[in-house]
């Protein structure tokens, strides 16, 4: 029964379709065919009338027009009007009339008029005035165009009853010159019987022929396309109910066309998809490792870069902030800053050629040698030519790593500075923005035994420098324009820009970028980083000022703001390790509340912070499900990564780095508590 149903369906389709065709191409050949009778019908009364209106014209003497018009009627003139009104009504003519037309065709003077005994109309007399500023501009030029070109018009007017035509064509004297312009009207009353006849005619012979043509398309389509179609739809649905197993009807389809080999196909398809689900059910599984896997990556990377800012509240000469976005889950760009002794500040940014894993890799090895150099040698020259001997050493993969260094000297502003191919920083100095440029050296790790050369400026309090990565100036939108150093100095010379803090600085210009690309995807990483010189008595803008408690929606984009928050509540001599450890348990129970607590909806967070007794305590609280983090059973480190169950790994490593980890459920909200002693 449901075959039947789908066929009736399909041939009703067909049928339909075969009869909007032929309908339209009957509309399309009736009228072709009723343009082309009209233009004959037309032809043939545009030929007879031009007759009429030649014979007409014989009768005229046109060297007396002009006598007529102004001495009156003569013999001649009464014996011309009786003969131009005998040929009126011998040749069923409803006018023919004589006229002069103004120099300024704003007028016309009849000299003859006769007018068919049928008419309803009387003849204009001899001298008659006719204004003709009623006229259409098309009927003012072709007159125009019968006196100065001598041309002969025909106009045809169509009525219910069938219409008329005016033929007029041009009267000359003994010279040559037009002196008037004869026109004669002849009704076209049998057009409109000849017009029925034709389009009856017309339309019954189209109508047989589009029934033929309906009844023998849609056999022949039903037979040869409906019917092994049915067969074919049938098999596809017993293809997606049985698991892409098929049940054989398709061989009974011998067509030797395009439908033939559809069921040829869609019986290969059938093995192949069994083949693809067992291919696709292994490649997402392993996709899921990786992915797990990569999302440890990014956070690891991460972490490897320094995140506490101000750096040193022991140095509020230094007012620091910096960011890096990859354009996958892990990136080649990197920045980097510390202290080699209490005197001398290091900052970084390079870029590591490629994407992905391999550049992260080689990211990891080309900042440890860095840093590990800065404590071993004086100059950027000497760093980068010890760091690019020591990656040249074993660089099968060919990787390089452009890099811009600069050891600053607080007490007297001397900035000492070196370049391995990277992009030139933006410096503010004495008022103006510019670019610090210099010769680039060769990036590290390209060749071996390169040197390098170091430049020396002197900055004051109040100057700044912006490092970045060519992702910004390299950022492309959808019309494939580069954002360019120049729009990048541009926005920096705003009076907006001058006025912000580092951090500030930094998400001005990354908005404008956004801006700039609009829906483009970023194909490159992204580091910006800006030191700003203060003097000792001015204390750093950039940090968020302290507090004990925050309300804020659980988001992802508001971590920074999170950890903005908690580094305001810890001591100044906090360390490094210390503070990454507190960073990730923050970000574990942040990013828990604002995926899980109220999904698929938004709401808030309440996170309370204090420093006593030499021990932080940090509370999240959330109305969302109930949920307690701390219940799932540690996973089992000493397993690999592809036996180990995904997830659990964040919240171990908190309840690892932390004193205590409590959780409770009251009042409806999910509260959990963390405790970290600080010696």
């Amino acid at each position: 029964m449901k075959k039947k149903i789908q066929i009736s369906v399909l041939t009703i389709k067909v049928i339909a379709g075969a009869i909007v065709f032929g309908a339209i191409l009957c509309v399309i050949n009736s009228f072709i065919s009723y343009r082309e009778f009209k233009k004959q019908v037309e032809s043939l009364y545009a030929t007879v009338t031009r007759q009429f209106a030649e014979t007409a014209v014989s009768y005229i003497d046109s060297d007396r027009v002009f006598l007529w018009l102004t001495e009156g009627s003569d013999g001649v003139w009464d014996s011309t009007n009786a003969r131009l009104n005998e040929l009126a009504e011998t040749a069923q003519l409803k006018y023919i009339y004589l006229t002069v037309v103004s120099v300024d065709y704003k007028s016309r003077t009849y000299v003859f008029d006769a007018v068919n005994s049928n008419a309803l109309n009387n003849p204009y007399p001899l001298g008659y005035v006719e204004s003709l500023e009623k006229k259409t501009p098309d009927y003012i030029e072709d007159l125009k165009r019968i006196f100065e070109q001598g041309g002969i018009q025909s106009y045809f007017s169509y009525t219910a009853g069938g219409g008329h035509i005016t033929t007029s064509i041009p009267v000359k004297d003994f010279t040559g010159s037009v002196v008037a312009v004869l026109s004669v009207v002849k009704p076209m009353t049998e057009i409109a019987e000849y017009k029925a006849n034709y389009l009856r005619t017309l339309i019954l012979a189209a109508l047989g022929f589009t029934i033929f043509f309906v009844i023998l398309y849609s056999l022949s389509l039903f037979t040869g396309m409906v019917k092994p179609l049915m067969m074919i739809i049938d098999e596809t649905s017993h293809f997606a109910e049985h698991h892409g197993e098929l049940s054989g009807v398709l061989k009974k389809i011998k067509n030797r066309d395009e439908l033939g080999l559809l069921a040829h196909s869609i019986e290969k398809m059938s093995g192949d998809m069994n083949r693809y689900i067992n291919d696709l059910t292994q490649a997402t599984a392993e996709k899921e490792r990786i992915g797990a896997e990569l999302n440890v990556a990014t956070k690891i990377q991460s972490e490897m870069l320094p995140r506490v800012f101000p750096p040193y509240k022991n140095h509020p000469e230094i007012e620091l902030f910096a960011t890096m976005t990859p354009a996958k889950e892990v990136g080649g760009d990197f920045y980097d800053f510390f202290m080699v002794d209490d005197d001398h500040f290091v900052v970084s940014v390079a870029d590591v050629s490629g994407k992905g894993v391999p550049a992260a890799l080689f990211m990891v090895i080309a900042k440890t040698l860095l840093k590990d150099a800065a404590y071993r040698f004086k100059t950027p020259a000497e760093i980068f030519e010890h760091v690019n001997e020591t990656l040249c050493e074993s660089n099968e993969s060919g990787l390089f790593v452009t890099c811009w260094l600069a050891i600053f000297e607080i007490s007297t502003g001397k900035l000492t500075f070196a370049n391995a191919g990277h992009t030139s920083p933006v410096i503010y100095k004495d008022g103006e923005i510019s670019f610090l440029e210099s010769k680039p050296n060769l990036m590290l790790a390209a060749m071996e035994g390169i040197p390098y050369k170091n430049h020396e400026i002197s900055i004051k309090p109040g100057d700044r420098l912006f490092l970045y990565t060519d992702g910004i100036t390299e950022a492309t939108n959808s019309s494939n324009q580069l954002y360019g150093e120049e729009r990048l100095l541009s926005i920096m010379k705003t009076e907006k820009a001058k006025n912000l803090t580092s951090k500030e600085l930094l998400a001005f210009v990354r908005s404008d970028i956004d801006k700039f690309v609009d829906q483009a995807p970023q194909f490159d990483d992204i580091t910006m980083l800006e030191l700003v010189y203060k003097s000792k008595n001015n204390e750093s803008t950039t940090g968020d000022a302290k507090m004990n408690e925050m309300r804020i929606t659980a988001e992802d984009k508001n971590m920074d703001t999170v950890t903005d928050f908690i580094h305001s509540c810890l001591p100044e001599d906090c360390t490094p390790v210390i503070i990454n450890k507190i960073d990730l348990a923050v970000e574990e129970i942040f990013v828990n509340i604002a995926h899980y607590a109220y999904n698929p909806t938004v709401g808030e967070a309440w996170i309370s912070a204090s420093f006593v007794d030499n021990t932080l305590t940090i509370i999240f609280k959330d109305n969302g499900k109930e949920f307690n983090p701390i219940a799932k059973a540690d996973p089992d480190i000493t397993l690999s990564a592809e036996e180990r169950d995904i997830g659990g790994l964040g919240i171990f490593l908190t309840k690892k780095f932390m004193d205590s980890v409590d959780y409770e459920y009251k009042n409806r909200q999910n509260i959990l508590t963390i405790h970290k002693k600080i010696d």
